[in-house]
């Protein structure tokens, strides 16, 4: 039996033919030769294959979309957990085949080193875990086990109705959709359909085997219970190996509310499950054996340590090395490439280099952005990060351009909307940035990167002047991370304004004693590109004369 399966129309046999030939190239075993025709060909050999197959890649078309086969086998294999999508002229796949990233080969050059066959790999690594020397290039130092990049499969089981109202009842059922939906514009994330979860409508479930059943790391779970003219929406996220909670909140909405407009609820509990996510495939990487860790693996760890420590030398450095292997692993893989230019721009912006290096970082930066935007496509994820760096280094109408986008398709992103908040500090938009860091938080409270929220609301109050309301956001910043230099460099600056000399050298001598290659000149790029242009230079003036005080 086969690793793979292609299902296809007729028409379209010479591209798959070449298709097929290169994942053989792979090493991949592959079983296509099927002419779509009569109905007797829908024999037992052919559901053998599709029931045996790992994977079931469907190659969509003008002639497919047409092809009741090609709809069944697809179908066939959504229910199994085991399709992945392609498009091979451009076209959108069929309505209820939308929810799964499609890779759009209507370009591909039909060779085997074209970017969007390596993503096919790559997404056929994932599903497959195949160790192959062909598709899993390891680098020196690492076991040869480790993967390629994954995908965390997270299964939204239906909503339970908690109480004898019908209408609730479809609520529910609704609610369960939208929410699969929303999960599934994260590329990154494996999400059963509906026909897939809703099998378990109704039963009393035991997680482990549920998770067991669909392949999937997470389960989500929930119900509807009517008070009075409101509905308490109670969500669980579970750890499918161990049945453990890692997550659970209830959310209070008027039945009305619920009713004419859900998509509010909905966001909500999405930021939240994208949130908890974010954090624990951090958590599961770091505790990962070394030879269990994948480029995917290497990036959530990354991610995690730019977001609570980037101003720090040490975990830079840490960072760096771990996306290096995740590049090694899986050379083509777009959220690495974006990770590593946000790292690269945040040392650069936050002083945290020696001078002899300053001009690397500046083209491992401009190299990892490049390739990142070429290879990103629709990938929402990754775009959040092109979007992140490409703000730090002062493309900011570029960067808004590229969030914007990302919450026009994802409204729920916690992430989106924290980025975008500096960026709209840094363009002026002071009340859009309040808003922006105001939505983050509504959507994830908790998990992902809310930790660094206030800190975020006190850079845009800082950056609007407000030093009385930015001063203690920035100080309990401050505290928790003495080792970032730029946080208190603008904590003195705020104690200054406020006529705190003693206290303004205080933060000043922190910053020199965590960060003893750190200048005023190396951050400089922070004060001076801010919109209020006099500001930013008066700040730097005074940061330079508090520096001087302190050295002497």
């Amino acid at each position: 039996m086969a690793d793979i399966f292609i299902s296809y129309a007729r028409p379209d046999r010479v591209r798959i033919e070449t298709l097929a030939a290169k994942l053989a190239e792979e090493g991949y075993s592959v079983w296509w030769d099927r002419q779509i025709g009569g109905g007797a060909e829908f024999s037992q050999a052919i559901e053998a294959e599709l029931e045996t197959a790992k994977t079931v890649i469907v190659g969509w078309s003008a002639h497919s979309l047409g092809s009741h086969w090609v709809r069944d086998e697809a179908d066939f294999a959504r229910g199994r957990h085991k399709l992945l999508p392609i498009s091979l002229d451009g076209v959108l796949a069929p309505l209820g085949f939308r929810q799964l990233h499609t890779l759009d080969f209507s370009g591909w050059n039909q060779s085997g080193d074209d970017s969007v066959f390596r993503e096919l790999v790559l997404s056929l690594g994932a599903t497959l875990q195949h160790t192959s020397a062909a598709v899993v290039p390891v680098a020196t130092g690492t076991s040869p086990g480790a993967r390629p990049a994954g995908r965390p499969c997270i299964a939204v089981l239906p909503f339970a109705n908690m109480s004898s109202d019908e209408e609730l009842e479809y609520l529910a059922d609704g609610l369960t959709e939208d929410i699969i939906t929303l999960l599934s514009s994260n590329r990154h994330l494996s999400v059963p359909a509906r026909t897939s979860v809703f099998v378990f409508k109704g039963q009393s479930v035991d997680i482990r085997g549920v998770g067991e059943a669909l392949g999937a790391r997470y389960i989500v779970e929930g119900s509807l219970r009517k008070m009075g003219a409101r509905v308490r929406v109670t969500v669980q996220f579970i750890a499918a190996d161990s049945g453990e909670h890692i997550w659970a909140k209830k959310f209070d909405v008027l039945f009305e509310e619920l009713s004419n407009a859900p998509d509010e609820t909905v966001e909500k509990i999405a930021g939240s499950l994208f949130a908890q996510l974010t954090w624990a495939e951090a958590d599961r990487s770091e505790q990962a054996l070394v030879d269990e860790l994948g480029a995917w693996e290497y990036c959530q760890r990354s991610a995690a340590r730019i977001g609570r420590a980037i101003g720090a030398v040490k975990t830079f450095h840490r960072v760096e090395a771990e996306l290096e292997l995740a590049l090694s692993i899986a050379p083509d893989y777009a959220l690495a490439h974006a990770l590593h230019s946000w790292g690269c721009n945040a040392a650069i912006i936050n002083g945290i280099y020696e001078d002899d290096q300053l001009a690397g970082y500046i083209d491992k930066a401009k190299y990892h952005l490049g390739r990142a935007r070429e290879l990103a496509r629709d990938d929402l994820l990754t775009q959040i990060y092109i979007g992140a760096s490409e703000n730090f280094a002062g493309m900011h109408n570029r960067a808004l351009q590229t969030l914007e986008q990302v919450i026009a398709r994802n409204p729920a992103s916690a992430e989106a909307w924290y980025v975008i908040c500096q960026v709209y500090s840094y363009l002026g938009r002071f009340d859009d940035a309040r808003q922006a860091i105001t939505r983050a938080s509504e959507l994830a409270p908790e998990g992902g990167f809310a930790p660094l929220h206030a800190w975020y609301r006190g850079l845009a109050e800082f950056l609007a002047g407000d030093y009385a309301v930015a001063a203690p956001l920035l100080e309990r910043k401050a505290l928790e991370q003495p080792e970032y230099g730029y946080v208190n460099i603008l904590s003195a600056l705020c104690e200054e304004s406020f006529g705190n000399h003693d206290a303004a050298r205080k933060f000043i001598a922190r910053a020199q004693e965590h960060n003893p290659q750190l200048r005023p000149d190396k951050v400089a790029g922070m004060l001076l590109t801010q919109f209020d242009r006099d500001k930013g230079q008066r700040e730097y003036t005074t940061l330079k004369k508090l520096w001087s005080a302190s050295a002497a």
